[in-house]
């Protein structure tokens, strides 16, 4: 398939404007069946300890919560949790609030297996002490009965096992992660299809079902079958991301795949690489890597970057419904009998679903901004999006948050936007409510 079939490119927002054409009709695309048979549970996730050793044991931490977590959201927690383990109303979130959130690091699956599965959990877990951003480590041995009080994944239940999710496990759709193909900054090229990317990584160069440049799998960066990122993206090309081509170079994390893509400015593969990446690390490395644009299945607009323009911060195309390769930081609670659940009591499953209230805008903490730690992280809060969609790769709707914080997201990015009114005690708003120093609709 020659890519020259593809638009060029015509503008800031698109890349192309017509319709797919016959040819780049896509292959017929894995779904996700609410029947299908619930896999068979497996071995319990292992927990990795951390080089440092620890010496305190989980159980006696103030207020702990414990919670199997996805590796993707190390930044942002470093942020947030020495917060919630500070009891100052002047200096942390007060005394209400206060707890020890106990983080056991995994892939999104395997976070989500074990609440799912309910298994013990035991080893050794990361937590924060109040007002200090190195995490340290606490022990919980085997045979405490320990469970997890909730989890936190980037991509939903049913992405991880192909069938419905059990009804008892709600999850709580937080902020928004947006991922997408990179290549070096050397490269020439600007754009990619969903077709294009499913025939790379389904085929990975073999003869006759190539697409130029990318024909090496030796420099096609990928990740893991379980990874997050290979799973929301494998969403959006039609192919499942546990069905990758065993020959591109899979890596145990997105740091490697981010240094691959580097090294292959310099080593004269700059054009043939490809990888795949969430936006905080592109967004980190723009001087050495860029985004491609990308034109999903059945698309008229053409490909679009994540935001208005390669070099823009703003997400706009995220946030608006037209660029689709995000997903959401899932919270998973047990609930029964419609209420919060934990095997570890009603005041651990109470704490847990304050901390998803705080972190996904339904309740506010003393001292802390999550809104702020979320942006400043290259992430969108759910405030600022436009949109929203049921599960991976599903269609995208129409959204509107209850406390809406648009204008404050493009201030924090740097963004002037002309529609933004700002406001404060003295300057009220003519309409509407005054939050985050600007005039917001609800």
């Amino acid at each position: 398939m020659n890519r020259a079939t593809h638009c060029a490119l015509v503008g800031a927002l698109a890349i192309g404007a017509a319709c797919s054409s016959a040819e780049d009709a896509p292959p017929p695309p894995t779904s996700v069946s609410a029947t299908a048979t619930r896999p068979t549970p497996q071995t319990p996730p292992v927990i990795e300890p951390t080089t440092v050793a620890a010496n305190v044991d989980c159980r006696t931490l103030t207020n702990p919560v414990y919670l199997p977590t996805t590796t993707l959201i190390d930044t942002l927690m470093r942020r947030v949790l020495p917060k919630f383990a500070d009891g100052s109303p002047t200096t942390g979130v007060g005394p209400t609030d206060q707890m020890t959130v106990i983080q056991f690091p995994q892939g999104s699956c395997g976070a989500y297996e074990v609440i799912d599965q309910n298994l013990e959990i035991s080893g050794t877990g990361i937590y924060f002490a109040a007002g200090n951003a190195t995490p340290l480590n606490c022990d919980l041995p085997t045979g405490t009965g320990i469970k997890a009080d909730f989890a936190a994944m980037d991509v939903g239940g049913q992405t991880c096992l192909g069938a419905a999710p059990q009804a008892s496990m709600v999850e709580f759709p937080s902020h928004v992660e947006t991922l997408g193909f990179v290549v070096p900054k050397n490269s020439t090229q600007r754009s990619i299809t969903a077709t294009e990317a499913y025939y790379v990584m389904k085929f990975a160069g073999e003869a006759g079902k190539q697409i130029t440049p990318w024909v090496d799998p030796n420099f096609v960066h990928v990740r893991s079958g379980g990874s997050s990122t290979q799973l929301t993206i494998g969403a959006n090309i039609g192919l499942s991301g546990t069905m990758w081509n065993a020959l591109l170079q899979g890596n145990g994390g997105s740091s490697a795949v981010q240094t691959a893509v580097i090294a292959d400015n310099s080593n004269g593969n700059h054009e043939k690489s490809l990888g795949i990446l969430n936006s905080s690390k592109w967004e980190s490395s723009l001087n050495e890597m860029r985004v491609l644009a990308f034109e999903p299945f059945n698309s008229c607009l053409g490909a679009v970057f994540p935001d208005s323009t390669s070099v823009a911060r703003d997400k706009r195309n995220v946030r608006d419904g037209h660029y689709p390769i995000w997903t959401n930081l899932r919270y998973v609670l047990e609930h029964q009998g419609g209420a919060p659940f934990s095997d570890n009591g009603t005041v651990s499953a109470t704490r847990a679903k304050r901390f998803i209230d705080i972190m996904n805008g339904e309740a506010t903490a003393t001292n802390l901004d999550v809104p702020l730690q979320v942006i400043q992280t290259g992430n969108i809060p759910a405030c600022a999006m436009q949109v929203s969609r049921a599960f991976d790769g599903s269609d995208i709707k129409a959204f509107e948050h209850p406390a809406p914080c648009n204008c404050y997201f493009d201030s924090v990015n740097g963004v002037v936007n002309p529609n933004c009114r700002a406001c404060s005690g003295t300057n009220p708003c003519p309409t509407g409510v005054c939050r985050s120093g600007f005039c917001e609709p609800r």
